[in-house]
């Protein structure tokens, strides 16, 4: 026969012994939550990384986010507080007209084109001086070349006239876009607009692209011809 205490000890064991797979349980159940919640969280923590980078990405697409133009003009407006000029502002050329040694041909040369031209002559260069035809904020790189006339084929008549032509740079042919290269004593045909308006010999300056080129006898009739 057992004793009192023998018993309560078997009792105490087979009561331990019956709870034990409950607090396993409990504990494999702790620790399930606990990683679910870290891999929650570290789902959360990549989501937000994702999300920032695709933003970034986005901002350097075009057409999101301002344009280096518009960056700098809000630059210029917040350290002034005026806006700063930029290509757009600047007055436009006649059609034909150099620009920079580099005009685009707005028109297709040839004799009968001519007749479109506010004044065309052929002329010997006899003086080069500095731009006429430039206002401030609007310059081109432009001579005024002063031309003894040999004939007028349209919009003048004096013995002389100064015209702007873009300053030579080294020989051109005369169906590059600029006007072929001069100095005294070349002799050319000379087409062009007034830069500004008004009448053929108001600032006027010569087309490129063909209109102004270098002279022969067989070009020369052809505009005479044209402009008869």
């Amino acid at each position: 026969m057992s004793s009192p205490t023998e018993q309560q000890l078997r009792d105490l064991l087979a009561t331990e012994a019956a709870a034990a797979p409950r607090a396993v349980g409990l504990a494999e159940g702790a620790l399930r939550k606990v990683r679910h919640r870290r891999r929650a969280r570290t789902a959360w923590a990549t989501g937000l990384v994702a999300v920032a980078a695709v933003s970034t990405g986005l901002l350097t697409i075009e057409g999101f986010g301002p344009r280096p133009e518009e960056s700098a003009v809000a630059a210029s407006v917040e350290s002034t507080g005026e806006r700063s000029p930029t290509s757009s502002d600047q007055a436009p050329n006649p059609a034909g007209a150099p620009v920079d040694g580099a005009a685009e041909c707005v028109e297709e040369y040839s004799p009968a084109a001519v007749t479109g031209r506010a004044f065309a002559f052929d002329g010997t260069v006899v003086a080069i001086g500095p731009a006429r035809s430039n206002r401030p904020g609007v310059e081109l790189e432009l001579s005024g070349v002063t031309f003894r006339v040999h004939t007028w084929f349209r919009g003048g008549s004096g013995d002389t006239v100064t015209v702007d032509l873009d300053t030579p740079r080294g020989t051109l042919s005369s169906a590059e876009p600029s006007v072929p290269t001069y100095e005294i004593g070349t002799r050319l045909l000379v087409s062009g607009e007034p830069r500004w308006g008004g009448a053929p010999l108001d600032a006027p300056i010569a087309s490129s692209c063909g209109f102004t080129r270098s002279y022969d006898a067989q070009t020369a009739a052809e505009w005479s011809a044209a402009t008869d």
